[in-house]
């Protein structure tokens, strides 16, 4: 029972490994009407047009950064320091 857990667990860390840093997709949906949200999860032009037609909108290219590989360290408080 412990060996298959190990070797899932070192498959699953292996499979997540080997896909890569995340990109950011190209191409955004922006959408019209009473909300204006957008969407950028679009890897091709034909997929962000698919989206919109019909519901009305346009793509733009992405002009968003990719997302930071690792997340920023948790802000650490200073104590507070009593001066008599």
């Amino acid at each position: 029972m412990r060996t298959s857990a190990a070797v899932a667990t070192i498959a699953t860390v292996l499979l997540i490994g080997a896909a890569g840093p995340v990109q950011a997709a190209p191409w955004c949906a922006w959408f019209t009407g009473y909300s204006s949200n957008y969407d950028c999860s679009y890897f091709t032009f034909e997929q962000c047009l698919a989206t919109i037609r019909g519901v009305g909108g346009y793509c733009a290219s992405n002009v968003y950064p990719e997302p930071p590989l690792y997340p920023p360290p948790p802000h650490r408080k200073r104590p507070h320091r009593a001066y008599d």
